[in-house]
């Protein structure tokens, strides 16, 4: 029996870590899963794919638990230098650049709709302003009056601020609140009418890549994108669904792990971003969108296209990891603790195996649609 034969298109988040941060990942992982799973997973050396991206392949040879080979080209979108270019490195800068995104989000999401959102998806929108710049502040003022009273204004001021300063680095660096930061400060740039001339370049480069698998012999084309990686999908499917009619290919499926789509995508200044999501919205295509409301930094359970001015054709299956249940209690626990690490667990294997997990649908032989069968079938009776 011929092999299954799987394309990948994984674009990554605001991350300035490239393709070898990934595949050292993936191959860690699929390692995890095939000895959990019963299947030999081999992931291949990195290649280049000029003119930006790196590809490894993954050749599942099945095993004693069953299922036919199957061989995934997995393609890495680079990105990461257009990342490093937007990356503000100066701490002032992050500060001033951190507070006017803040007060632009505020001040021009369109609150009617936001208001609806459960509360844990609108306090994703300020967890990292409120985790690396209030908190802080807010604990060096408690700390500030007991200094002050023990030893005079003077040096009681001066005490808590050197308290207050080590504390908030103390946490910064703990939940990587910089980076944080940078990610709100980059969307924030994002939601502007027009995409910088280095994301834009790039994003019709990944489209056109993406478009030219699709005359090409592949019995499943996957678009996995991943936290920023959604916001981005938006231009680039829109570029597809225009070359192609508005319908792809069944084959053809886009998948968001741990999106923040909603981030811009309910602020009344995005116009551009907002003619294309409609474009988007309009397409026939199938639509996995997988996010948690443990993860920080993703606007969870949010219809992407909530906005939009007419209702969704996409067919889009929206729904958590559920991951609870496919860890055990106290790694779980362990795990929902650490934001940062948390955000991209999506990419990887757990205790027990989801029929959603990233490593069942990026190397295993059941195509997307039935794993999304399986998966509703175990988790929602």
């Amino acid at each position: 029996m011929p092999a299954f034969k799987r394309k990948i298109f994984y674009l990554s988040g605001f991350d300035p870590r490239g393709a070898r941060f990934y595949h050292q990942l993936y191959a860690e992982q699929a390692a995890l899963f095939g000895a959990k799973a019963g299947r030999e997973i081999a992931v291949g050396k990195r290649r280049r794919e000029p003119p930006h991206s790196v590809a490894w392949t993954v050749d599942d040879k099945g095993g004693e638990k069953g299922g036919g080979d199957t061989v995934t080209d997995h393609v890495f979108l680079g990105w990461d230098d257009v990342v490093r270019s937007h990356w503000v490195k100066n701490p002032l800068a992050l500060l001033r650049r951190s507070v006017v995104a803040y007060w632009n989000f505020t001040r021009l999401l369109d609150w009617p709709i936001v208001r609806t959102f459960p509360f844990g998806v609108r306090f994703a929108f300020y967890y990292p302003g409120v985790s690396t710049i209030l908190l802080p502040v807010l604990f060096g003022l408690l700390l500030a009056l007991p200094l002050i009273l023990l030893l005079g204004s003077t040096w009681g001021v001066a005490a808590a601020a050197l308290v207050g300063l080590a504390v908030a680095l103390f946490v910064v660096k703990k939940i990587q609140g910089f980076w944080l930061l940078r990610f709100i400060i980059f969307n924030d740039t994002l939601a502007s009418d027009r995409l910088p001339a280095d994301v834009d370049e790039r994003m019709a480069e990944f489209a056109g890549q993406i478009r030219a698998s699709l005359d090409e012999d592949w019995d499943e084309i996957l678009f996995v994108t991943h936290s920023n990686g959604s916001i981005l999908a938006v231009p680039i499917m829109a570029r597809l669904l225009d070359a192609c009619g508005g319908a792809l290919p069944d084959r053809f499926s886009l998948v968001t792990l741990g999106s923040c789509i909603a981030l811009i995508g309910n602020r009344k200044d995005s116009r551009r971003f907002h003619a294309l999501l409609e474009r988007v919205g309009q397409g026939d295509f199938r639509w996995l969108d997988i996010g948690s409301i443990t993860d920080g930094a993703c606007i969870a359970g949010i219809d992407p296209c909530v906005s939009c001015a007419q209702p969704r054709r996409a067919r889009l299956f929206q729904t958590s990891p559920r991951w609870f249940k496919y860890c055990d209690p106290a790694t779980y626990q362990a795990r929902r603790r650490n934001k940062y690490e948390t955000h991209f667990d999506y990419l990887r294997t757990f205790d027990r195996i989801s029929p959603l997990d990233y490593l069942a649908i990026s190397s295993g032989p059941r195509p997307l649609a039935a794993s999304i069968e399986a998966f509703k079938a175990e988790n929602h009776g």
